[in-house]
């Protein structure tokens, strides 16, 4: 009987690791893919992605490569490296080719969906992990890829080179485990980051070629045209200097008739032409033939006339198959101008040769709104720009469809309260507009469809509005809260039947010293399920939008109440809890039971997480219209980097001091959604050794 019961025991125990695993494993992939449906946003999403991992995966560092668009390299994407100086820099200037990988080598391995974990002893084998360890300033990492449909998008790196401890099997099935919805979010973060990007660039291109074509055909001032071709050449293409010379083919001289900042003064700019030559610009003016130089130290024309100068740009003015003039285009970033750059110069400097034609302006400008509408019309994201006087620039189908309007009727030029006041979105744009500022929240549209909006104010267009789909992610979300409460329902039937066995051997049986150990190990098993299941459906309840009933209560003596509930357990500890609230309290708008609950909680957390013969605090003070109540205690604290997540779901503090500590990790997470649900707020402050103190703040009841 003794043999069956241990049995029995072992299975339960068996059976709960397993359980426990498979919600750990549930949490990892549902973190990730909070991730996915929330942070589109690239440089957010990245840095979000890597305290996911971090936490996660449990290790000291993580490194995230990406791929980029236009190249066949894997750069930098984003890391939580700390590395001295100049060693930083380089880090951030990581680049591995991609196109036609040595076999065997790190970006062949991820390319054919491996992983790669570099050990001191495997480095001198393999010359690409030899050199990433040596950049990396590590000999042992871990990474595996990132792909998507069978491509390499990206790669995630992790070490443990501060903390010394050697990479585990375990930081291997979490990385592997995460990385197919980590593929999945970075994809969709460069698709919208590419998406914004683009449409932000072909509208600032368009407005810009606008106000050109406006101008252009308002003057015969060639003067002026040249002037404002130059000074739409550099706030496109960033550039320190420009320049624009006149060219005599005849002479074959260049006469420069418009320089913006150079550090040099005009006299001397005239004497290093004279003395050698116009280089670069001299050059283009013969061939005719636009050039971009990456690099001018590698250039043996290049004459130098800004100290900074590292790249430059020349591109000819045309005029009938004959250079008139070259804009020469500076900037101190090597590799400075894009291929989007010199489109754009280009684009510029046809507009300045051809100024007396109009007709030819007109049919470009009509070929660039054309296909500007067709990249529009064929996305499947949401977009509208609205100009600074409120009046509708751009809107795609996508937009019509979402907003339910007519899409046989034309909206440009309407007035944004006219297209869509009757909207949620109206209201996100009025805040943005008031504000000032960027916004990005989510919007229920007339479609009953939920987007995850982007609204950002771009200087002399206006506001440019991309509204992404997020319903299905929403969908799945409630799907998921839904599952949750129905296994953990489901689970709490065989716990009862288990329980009732229990009692029913021990009245039946006579029942030796060592079963009863055995029963009771049983039952404080089946109680840490029971309080999991319970906190879980808990969990599910707040999040699917609980019900408060609400009343003016006195919190004090709810306070009272809690210490009295946690004196066995203080007692057990020799630990002192003072109550430090002598005064009447103001009232508050509280739902008893649940405010008893956020106290229980967080007095009993105290109790628990500290060492015997030490002190829980209860205090209060009133500030404003809002009762802050503080529980401080003098134990074990909390670290910095465990601060951050101590309200997450299934999150606990891992260290030694805390392993025979019991816990579901759900408490806190519950509180704080009870406060929120208050309209209060919860904080924490701690020191490791040094203790904790939680602050609660909750409006005082208007009288």
């Amino acid at each position: 009987m003794v043999a069956m019961e241990s049995r029995t025991i072992e299975q339960l125990n068996s059976e709960n690791i397993v359980l426990q695993e498979k919600v750990a494993e549930l949490s990892a992939i549902n973190k990730i893919a909070h991730i996915l449906g929330t942070s589109l946003e690239f440089e957010e999403f990245l840095d979000q992605f890597i305290v996911a991992i971090q936490d996660i995966v449990k290790c000291d560092h993580v490194l995230i490569l990406v791929q980029d668009d236009q190249e066949t390299i894997l750069q930098y994407g984003a890391s939580n490296f700390k590395l001295p100086g100049d060693q930083q820099s380089n880090l951030e200037g990581l680049r591995i080719g991609t196109f036609q990988p040595e076999p065997g080598s790190i970006v062949d391995t991820w390319s054919n969906g491996n992983s790669v974990w570099a050990k001191p002893q495997t480095n001198e084998d393999n010359l690409s992990i030899k050199w990433l360890s040596t950049y990396l300033k590590t000999d042992s990492f871990f990474g595996t890829p990132l792909r998507s449909e069978n491509n390499l998008i990206g790669a995630i790196i992790i070490d443990n080179s501060t903390s010394g401890k050697p990479i585990e099997k375990e930081h291997q099935y979490w990385l592997e485990t995460i990385s197919p919805s980590g593929a999945m979010a970075l994809q969709n973060a460069r698709l919208h980051h590419k998406t914004v990007r683009e449409l932000a660039d072909s509208m600032r291109e368009m407005y810009i070629l606008r106000q050109i074509d406006r101008e252009l055909s308002d003057t015969i001032n060639i003067n002026h045209v040249f002037e404002m071709t130059l000074d739409w050449a550099l706030r496109f293409s960033n550039a320190q200097s420009t320049s624009l010379a006149l060219f005599d083919q005849e002479s074959n001289t260049l006469h420069f008739l418009f320089e913006y900042g150079y550090d040099v003064p005009q006299e001397q700019l005239d004497i290093i032409r004279q003395e050698y030559g116009s280089g670069i610009t001299a050059r283009v003016a013969n061939s005719g033939y636009a050039e971009v130089v990456p690099d001018v130290s590698m250039d043996p024309d290049f004459v130098r006339m800004a100290t900074n100068t590292r790249s430059q740009m020349a591109v000819p003015v045309m005029r009938e198959d004959r250079v008139v003039a070259v804009i020469t285009l500076d900037s101190k970033k090597l590799n400075g101008f894009t291929d989007a750059h010199l489109d754009f110069v280009q684009k510029l400097a046809t507009r300045a040769g051809v100024a007396i034609d109009n007709a030819r302006l007109y049919e470009e400008a009509i070929r660039e709104r054309e296909k500007l509408s067709h990249i529009l019309n064929n996305t499947a994201d949401m977009v509208m720009v609205i100009g600074n006087d409120e009046r509708i620039i751009l809107i795609n189908q996508a937009a019509l469809n979402a907003m339910q309007l007519y899409t046989n009727q034309d909206y440009t030029r309407r007035l944004a309260s006219e297209t869509f006041e009757h909207t949620a979105l109206w209201a996100t744009f009025q805040r943005a507009k008031n504000s000032g500022e960027n916004i990005i929240e989510e919007v229920m549209m007339p479609n009953e469809r939920i987007f995850h909006a982007n609204l950002r104010r771009f200087e002399g267009i206006g506001w440019i509005v991309v509204m992404h789909d997020v319903t299905p992610y929403k969908e799945m979300d409630k799907l998921k809260g839904e599952l949750i409460a129905t296994v953990s329902h489901d689970l709490k039937q065989p716990l009862s039947v288990m329980n009732g066995y229990i009692e029913l051997m021990i009245m039946q049986q006579s029942v030796t010293q060592q079963g009863l150990n055995s029963v009771h190990m049983i039952r404080k098993a089946m109680q840490n399920m029971r309080q999991l299941i319970d906190d879980l459906l808990d969990l599910a309840k707040i999040e699917s939008g609980i019900k408060l009933n609400l009343e003016a209560v006195q919190i004090e003596q709810i306070i009272q109440d809690c210490i009295e509930q946690v004196k066995p357990a203080a007692q057990n500890k020799a630990i002192t809890v003072i109550n430090n609230i002598t005064e009447t309290l103001p009232a508050i708008m509280a739902d008893r039971s649940r405010m008893r609950q956020i106290l229980i909680n967080l007095i009993g957390n105290g109790v628990k997480y500290t060492g015997t013969e030490g002190w829980v605090k209860i205090g209060s003070e009133i500030k404003s219209n809002t009762l802050r109540i503080a529980i401080q205690d003098n134990g074990m604290g909390i670290s910095p980097e465990d601060q951050i997540h101590v309200f997450e779901r299934f999150y606990r503090v891992r260290r030694p001091e805390t392993d025979n500590i019991e816990g579901t990790g759900l408490g806190l997470a519950i509180v704080k959604s009870l406060v929120e649900a208050h309209g209060g707020q919860i904080t924490v402050e701690s020191k490791l050794g040094e203790g904790t103190t939680f602050y609660l703040a909750l409006p005082i009841a208007q009288s």
